[in-house]
């Protein structure tokens, strides 16, 4: 419907007797701006309806990550958050986790800060990989844009 073939419409518009080779291309000069304002607009358009098509169901917001940042394998995935029992191997190391000596006398943390307060996320956007700060933040704003109002996520990397 939005489609229009300009060098056509200048052939349509143009008397017979006035179609010469130089009124047409003189008139497809003129009308090169209005070009460049439909192709903008058509880009707009679409970016729209792309837009109108996504909203915060898991599989649409899901789709729309994956759309933005992981176009090839598609790894970035929504799960549920909360709920977990998470028993603690040492309750004074929960801000540093260490790490397992080789002779099996050290603790650590087995789960994300995510399960840590017992539901208090109501969805995790779980990534494949570790992006940077300027990514992670273009991410969480395109969470924020389709998720409901009122619901809290953690972005994890897993």
């Amino acid at each position: 419907m939005f489609e229009v073939n300009w060098a056509t419409v200048v052939n349509w518009l143009m008397p017979p007797v006035l179609r010469t080779a130089f009124n047409l291309n003189l008139l497809t000069a003129f009308l090169s701006p209005f070009q460049a304002l439909y192709n903008q607009f058509k880009i707009y358009r679409d970016a729209n309806i792309y837009t109108l098509n996504h909203n915060s169901q898991v599989c649409y917001l899901q789709g729309a990550l994956n759309d933005a940042f992981d176009v090839d394998q598609r790894r970035i995935r929504i799960d549920d958050a909360g709920g977990e029992n998470v028993t603690l191997l040492n309750i004074d190391t929960d801000e540093q986790p260490l790490m397992i000596d080789d002779d099996g006398t050290g603790y650590f943390i087995t789960h994300n800060d995510s399960a840590y307060n017992g539901g208090s996320w109501d969805f995790i956007v779980v990534i494949p990989y570790v992006m940077s700060s300027s990514e992670l933040y273009r991410l969480k704003a395109l969470v924020n844009y389709y998720k409901l109002a009122g619901k809290r996520y953690d972005v994890i990397v897993g």
